[in-house]
Order: C-alpha cells, then structure tokens, then sequence
C-alpha cells in the first residue's frame, strides 16, 4: 500500500536537503540563543536471595541543545556501577540454597555519547555515537533515525537502524567446548594478557513504528523491532557441570531475533486520565518465544502533576539448546547455564509520579527556567523459573527491586 498526500505538505528530498543544509548553517552562530534541556537522574536494581546478590546503580546526565529551528545537538553519560554475586558453577552439587557456588562481581561501565537533529515543520533525520567501556567489554555504537508527521500531525511514521561493534573478554579456547573452563578474573582482558583474548560482537537493530491519532481521545501504536547478533554471545564467567567437571557455557555464535508490539491511548475525560494496554510478542532463532501484557493507567490529579500504575505479565519457553540437567539430558554441542534461556514467567506491578512545577506570568519557574519537572519511579519485578535449578535448588533471586528518579530543566 502507498500512501500519498497533497503536494503543498510534502518539499521533495532535494528541496529538504537543501533546505536542512541551509539551517546547519544558520545555526551555528546561534548558540548563544540557543534552548537547553538538561536531565540529571539515576536509577537502582537490587536483587538477592540466598548467596546470590545483585546491586546495579545507573547514574545519567544528558542534555539536548535546540540551536535553530531544524537543528539540534544532544549528549549523554551514563554508568553502570555493579557489585554482588553470581552463580559460578551452575548444577555444581548442592544440598541447600547456601551450598550453591558463587563468585563475587565487581565493575563500573562508562556510556559516553552524542547526537544530532535536523529537519523541518513536518521530518526529522537523527543520528548519534555511543562509546561504552569496562573492564572486559568495549563497544562502539551508530545509530540513525527518520520520523515523519502527515495529515494534521495525526499520523506519525519512524524508522531506526543501529549498529554496534563491541569487544568481549574470554579465555583461551580449548581443543573442545566441554573442556575449556570459566574465567575468573577480568584483570588482564584488553592488557595482552597470557591467559585471555578479544572476541567479537556485531549487533544490528532495525526498528519501525506508526503511530496513529484516530480521535482527540484514541491513539494506537504498531511497532516492529529485528534485531542480528553474530559473535561471542555467552556469559565467560559461568560455567555449567557436564559429567564430573565443568565447562563455560557455550552459546552459537549466531542469532536473530524479532519483535511485534500493539499499544494504545485511551482518555477517559470524566477520570481526566487515560487507559494505557499494550501487546507484544517475541522470537528468535534460539526458538524462544514469548508473550507480555501490559495494562496501565495515568491521572492527572493537578496543575502539573500525573501519577501512573501499570502491570505487566510475561510468558517465555526455553531455549531450543537449554536443559536443567546437562549430565543427563544434554541438548546438542551447546549449552548454558542462564537462567534467562530457560522457560519462565514473571509479574511486574509499577508506579511513577511526574511533577512539572509551575511557571510564573512571564512562563518561568523559580525566576530562571524555562521548565523544571521531577519524575519517580519504582517497580517490583517476580520472577518463576519452574524449569531451572542450581542442582537440587530452586532459584533463591526471584525478586527484584527497581527505582529511579530524574530531575528535567529546561532554559
């Protein structure tokens, strides 16, 4: 199906082209009037249980630049600060929740990046760097992007393509898979090191969306994600009993996976809130398939303020290659000890509170901004791996905590 419009909305590319080009000129000696969004956030994932822990803390600071009408600049850094402890030998022998073995994790990650916007009334073009780092990963990450609004703004299409090149620390391989053992430490990855080596990792995402307002109070939308991984994709730092001994879990080296989601907006003007369902399903050439519901609510309850709940459940098989038991049910020449390959369930329930403070006669808050808005969030995530245990025990973290704030200024 094609879909058309009447002239007088649409300029023809070259006419764009030349059109964006002139506003990347025009606007580089106008940063000095220039309109800044800068956000300041961070967000915490707690989960544990047994002697298995986990504390992730996400620092962010961004801020977008909106230097001309048709052209814009963004950057951002976040990390990752991670500590805790993982599973080391999954199906290493054990009795009770406390025999299970585990090692201890350690490790902060670096995402610098930046990006650019151009366009006109009508289409925007997006594109953007990312560089992240720790010790044992490096990736360099592009990515673009196109969005266009027709008929009235009612109508809105996207598309998005990233690309990502990333390094990954291993150990040696052995003359077979089932004999090449876990690392242990990442200390010497990317040094040169004796006893490690680089690996590589390709991914590529590719992304379209329309969104659609059929009435001021129904809007929907439709949106479609594939994604191709090729290279090392397995955990070096797991490892999974085969027989007497253990192996680091061997994935392929090669995966596809997509993606089909339905949302949709429903305002309801007595409540002054709107109604928020959403659909999705998932599969990949490792022949996991999965399904999540998702059904929210937001109220506006004053001048600036909204608050939103939301619950979610999902539904997973396993992995093609994925046993609880390797010794006595193996799966071909691969195997894993993620406890995310294998067949699961899990029950999200949210809550999150926005606050725009108001502004003054002259539309500016405290005297100097042009906007100031405070967004909480906090999420209790449940998890059930019915088909997963650490030998004879079931998995004692299946709960998990996540929170997060971001304070949002505009000038």
């Amino acid at each position: 199906m094609q879909l058309s419009a009447p002239s007088a909305v649409h300029a023809s590319w070259p006419a764009r082209i030349v059109a964006w080009t002139a506003a990347l000129a025009a606007a580089l000696p106008a940063v000095a009037a220039a309109q800044l969004q800068t956000s300041l956030g961070a967000s915490a994932f707690r989960e544990a249980g047994g002697p298995l822990s986990m504390t992730v803390l996400m620092p962010e600071v961004s801020a977008d630049a909106q230097l001309s009408s048709g052209f814009a600049v963004n950057a951002a850094w976040t990390a990752d600060v991670v500590s805790g402890a993982s599973v080391a030998v999954v199906d290493a022998p054990a009795d009770d929740v406390d025999a299970i073995s585990s090692a201890t994790v350690s490790d902060v990650r670096h995402v610098l990046g930046g990006g650019v916007r151009v366009g006109d009334h009508q289409s925007t073009w997006s594109a953007g760097y990312r560089y992240g780092f720790e010790n044992d990963y490096r990736s360099h990450a592009f990515d673009i992007g196109a969005r266009t609004e027709l008929y009235d703004r009612n109508t809105a299409l996207e598309i998005n393509y990233a690309r990502s090149f990333d390094s990954v620390c291993d150990g040696l391989d052995a003359s077979e898979a089932v004999l090449k053992p876990r690392l242990t430490s990442s200390d010497d990855c990317f040094a040169d090191g004796d006893d490690v080596r680089e690996r590589d990792l390709s991914l590529q995402t590719f992304q379209a969306a329309w969104s659609q307002h059929w009435t001021g109070i129904f809007a929907t939308q439709l949106t479609a994600t594939a994604q191709i991984l090729e290279g090392f994709q397995a955990n070096p730092y797991r490892a999974v009993r085969i027989g007497r001994a253990s192996a680091q879990e061997h994935h392929p080296d090669e995966r596809a996976r997509y993606a089909i989601g339905a949302g949709a907006r429903v305002w309801i003007e007595p409540l002054a809130g709107a109604l928020q369902p959403q659909l999705r399903a998932y599969r990949d050439t490792w022949d996991i398939r999965s399904f999540s519901a998702e059904l929210g609510y937001e109220q506006t309850i004053g001048a600036g303020l909204r608050v939103r709940g939301r619950g979610r459940y999902y539904l997973q098989g396993g992995a093609a290659f994925y046993s609880d038991d390797y010794v006595l049910a193996p799966r071909g020449q691969y195997f894993t000890g993620d406890r995310e390959l294998s067949p699961m369930r899990s029950v999200l329930l949210g809550a999150q509170l926005s606050w725009a403070l108001p502004s003054d006669e002259q539309g500016r808050v405290l005297g100097v901004l042009g906007g100031l808005e405070l967004v909480l969030k906090g999420d209790l995530l449940k998890s059930w791996f019915d088909e997963f245990h650490y030998d004879r025990v079931e998995v004692p973290n299946d709960t998990a905590l996540l929170g997060s704030f971001a304070l949002v200024a505009g000038f």
